[in-house]
């Protein structure tokens, strides 16, 4: 009963690796992954202009270093995103939960944070130039200048 167990724990477990697999492959082959889970995903360094990630489950994910002008993330789920020193110029974060997120050194300068929720995110030395900044919940948020926003708590 043991080993029946344990098969089905390991086939389980290689079914949901495989998964990820799948969606990491139709990203970086197609630039889509509408509706994917890329949870812890590394990505560092990679890029993925004008991809189209909306509605995507993008928790822990690895974006360090990325070049991401143009993309699309809205109603994504990015808590605890690595974003530090990322390309995000032009990207479109509508409704999208940046809780905890490090965007620290990262270009989000002509992108929209419509309704997003950036609360614990550290945004140390981002440049934020024409960056529309709409309805974005700021809650123990480190901006630009290292001071915290406290404004949307």
């Amino acid at each position: 009963m043991k080993f029946i167990l344990l098969m089905i724990s390991l086939l389980v477990a290689g079914t949901v690796s495989a998964f990820d697999q799948i969606y990491l492959n139709r990203l970086l082959e197609t630039n889509i992954c509408h509706h994917c889970t890329l949870s812890d995903a590394d990505l560092h360094g990679k890029t993925l202009d004008n991809a189209d990630m909306s509605e995507a489950h993008l928790e822990n994910i690895n974006l360090s270093n990325a070049s991401l002008v143009g993309a699309w993330f809205t109603h994504s789920k990015m808590q605890n995103a690595n974003l530090e020193g990322a390309n995000i110029s032009s990207t479109l974060f509508d409704y999208t939960d940046l809780t905890a997120a490090n965007l620290k050194g990262s270009n989000l300068n002509g992108a929209k944070l419509n309704f997003s929720d950036l609360t614990n995110a550290n945004l140390t030395g981002a440049t934020i130039k024409n960056t529309v900044l709409r309805g974005v919940k700021f809650c123990n948020t480190t901006m630009p200048d290292g001071k915290i926003n406290n404004s949307g708590c």
